[in-house]
């Protein structure tokens, strides 16, 4: 009998209703990264030119004979010579005034129908009212602009805002018209616009690869009944051995 217990204590002990699982580690590598979205909604371009473009002439004053449709006049006021016997003839003139301001640029021409040079100025209004004072315009060949022809074409720039004063004279008698023509050019700023519009994008500011571990938790294993099973079978044969050995000794012994 002992030696049947020390059988079953032998077979018994390497078997158990439960077994742990073995634990493990689980380590991975990810990617993160940092972003952020950008949205261009509108792009606009502007080109900018200056031209010259042509302008009305607005005449403050005209001479009297000035016709509008044609451009014609003649000249309408005369003087004398003082001091002369029966004063003699000795200055022809007419003017126009206009209002100019530096924004503009002028282009004038003008020619007569009698082959005599014509005195033409562009005065300011003080030059003007020195000229009203000068008998037979004496030393106005000393002011700043002036043509002397039959025939003249000049681009005039304004100096500065103001009044002007077109001056035409002769010292000689003009008996024909004069024509004229006055063209006047502004400058103006074209300006082109353009606009267009850009789809979202997403821009990556940074990346970092991050290594983690998991560790998995051990766990209880259900029972293996098989184990108890073939125990038992093997107690069994062990115990039937033991009691046969004990009636052949029984036997024997009689």
């Amino acid at each position: 009998m002992v030696i049947a217990l020390i059988l079953v204590c032998a077979v018994l002990a390497p078997f158990s209703l439960t077994q742990p699982a073995s634990s493990q580690a689980v380590t991975t590598l990810s990617t993160v990264q940092s972003l952020t979205s950008t949205s261009v909604i509108a792009v606009t371009s502007i080109l900018k030119s200056t031209v010259l473009t042509p302008q009305i002439v607005r005449y403050d004053l005209t001479p009297s004979s000035f016709n509008n449709r044609t451009d014609t006049f003649i000249l309408g006021y005369t003087e004398t010579a003082p001091y002369y016997p029966a004063n003699p003839l000795c200055l022809m003139y007419d003017y126009f005034l206009l209002n100019a301001t530096t924004a503009y640029e002028f282009k004038v021409h003008f020619d007569t129908q009698q082959d005599l040079p014509i005195h033409f100025l562009i005065l300011n209004m003080d030059q003007f009212n020195k000229f009203n004072h000068i008998n037979c315009a004496n030393g106005f060949s000393t002011w700043d602009l002036q043509v002397v022809a039959p025939a003249s074409d000049l681009v005039w720039a304004v100096p500065q805002h103001g009044e002007y004063v077109l001056l035409f004279l002769s010292g000689q008698f003009v008996g024909g018209y004069i024509h004229l023509t006055v063209q006047a050019y502004g400058q103006a700023i074209e300006t082109s616009t353009s606009a267009y519009t850009t789809t979202s994008f997403i821009q990556v500011l940074s990346t970092q690869m991050v290594l983690s571990t998991v560790s998995l938790l051990a766990t209880t294993a259900p029972p293996d009944y098989s184990t108890l099973i073939v125990g038992a079978i093997i107690i069994a044969l062990v115990l039937a051995a033991a009691v046969l050995l004990w009636r052949k000794h029984q036997s024997d012994a009689r």
